[in-house]
């Protein structure tokens, strides 16, 4: 198991830069005296570089080369951009690298039934975070028809509930959605294909194996290093509270309720009843209850407007929150209840999560920061990953539940039990 950083030496440094030229690199190099130099570094028995065998032209190239991965890869407007290396992609991940059988069941047993923590499995783990609308966005170049971000989710919300008869908006009222929560909209466009700024997440470590490896296709003739793997994120969610719009509606509620309080306070001394047995019959946990079903559903309708959200660079929802009965009605389809899923919003539509997560947080510390963890796992073990998932019933049919074949199978194993 081998945990990557951003520090160097020359052994690391000599095998970056052969990443580089295996890959296309070679044929870019125009100086004859470094290709020479080149040639004649050895390695010894155990694969360490025999540093006598490396020249100062050599010396030079590769640190020349480290310098162009020291730094993030720039957002464009023109294509969504990926990491060229695992050294790139450290200032933004703490990452290690899984590359055997042992070490996958070792971090498998670490985190198979793990709590608090989101988990995202990607195919390449050289894929930068991207929501699917900035996918879109930017591939297709939607932002040269003279629309903003904001506006296009805007329009494509009252869009979505106007459909077919309005009937998004009835099957919300039905199921006492608010169709006025833009969140709970979004996320039922989201489990059916279309484009939205959410980034999908998942509580379960098991659940990311399955979306890491669902569609795969093996790299054909060489690759970079970091193509050699897929990956997994992982965040706990403590710290994403700051982020988290759970808290936010918390604290509108506190106020809510000493605004409430004080009223009763005050209207009860109108009616001669004095403050002491005010507080003997509104109890904490009445006054409480009382401000949330006046005020909980309205803030929640007010916060999850695209106008509100936009507002925030980067923001966490779930219902599947412990100790708060604020829900966002993100389970509104089946996907969702299986995939355990959550999402992170992202409001800008061209830099990736990690890359806004960062300077979020580089704007308020001097402390080392990294978006999240990360599991490169290499695509050997793909056959071995699936199998093992297999084993604990997650398949196509758990993460993706198919209403007709319910109703179908149910019928039939009854008949065949006759």
């Amino acid at each position: 198991m081998k945990k990557i950083t951003t520090s160097t030496n020359l052994n690391s440094r000599i095998r970056l830069f052969a990443d580089w030229l295996n890959n296309g690199g070679v044929e870019t190099i125009w100086s004859k005296d470094l290709i020479e130099d080149l040639i004649k570094v050895k390695f010894d028995s155990v694969g360490n570089v025999v540093e006598s065998t490396v020249s100062s032209i050599v010396r030079a190239a590769v640190l020349a080369y480290e310098a162009t991965q020291i730094t993030p890869p720039p957002s464009s407007l023109e294509f969504m951009t990926e990491y060229q290396t695992t050294l790139q992609k450290a200032f933004f991940f703490e990452q290690v690298n899984i590359d055997s059988k042992e070490e996958f069941d070792e971090i498998f047993e670490l985190n198979k039934n793990s709590k608090g923590i989101l988990y995202r499995g990607v195919s390449e783990a050289k894929f930068r975070i991207y929501s699917s609308l900035q996918r879109y966005w930017i591939n297709e170049k939607i932002y040269e028809k003279g629309i903003d971000y904001k506006s296009f989710i805007e329009k494509m919300i009252v869009n979505a509930k106007k459909q077919q008869g309005k009937i998004l908006e009835k099957f919300f009222k039905k199921n006492g959605i608010s169709p006025n929560n833009d969140i709970a909209v979004l996320s039922f466009l989201q489990h059916y294909g279309c484009p939205t700024p959410l980034v999908d997440w998942t509580n379960s470590f098991i659940n990311s194996l399955y979306f890491a490896t669902e569609s795969f296709s093996e790299d054909k003739g060489e690759v970079r290093e970091i193509e050699k793997y897929f990956s997994v994120y992982y965040i706990e969610e403590k710290d994403l509270i700051s982020t988290s719009l759970v808290s936010i509606i918390e604290k509108g509620i506190h106020k809510k309720k000493e605004h409430l309080k004080n009223d009763l306070v005050k209207n009860g001394e109108l009616d001669g009843i004095n403050e002491i047995e005010m507080n003997k019959f509104f109890s904490n946990n009445r006054l409480e209850m009382a401000t949330k079903m006046l005020y909980q559903r309205g803030l929640i309708d007010y916060l999850t407007k695209v106008e509100r959200l936009m507002t925030f660079e980067l923001t966490y929802f779930s219902d599947l929150n412990e100790g708060t009965d604020i829900q966002f009605s993100l389970n509104n389809s089946m996907n969702i209840i299986n995939q355990q899923g959550v999402f992170i919003w992202n409001s800008d539509p061209f830099k990736p999560i990690e890359q806004v997560g960062n300077e979020q947080l580089i704007e308020r510390t001097d402390v080392i920061y990294r978006f999240s963890k990360c599991y490169n796992i290499n695509k050997n073990l793909v056959d071995y990953v699936r199998e093992k998932i297999k084993k604990e019933g997650i398949d196509k049919n758990f993460i993706y539940p198919n209403p007709s074949l319910i109703a179908q199978n149910c019928f039939s194993e009854t008949i065949e039990n006759c």
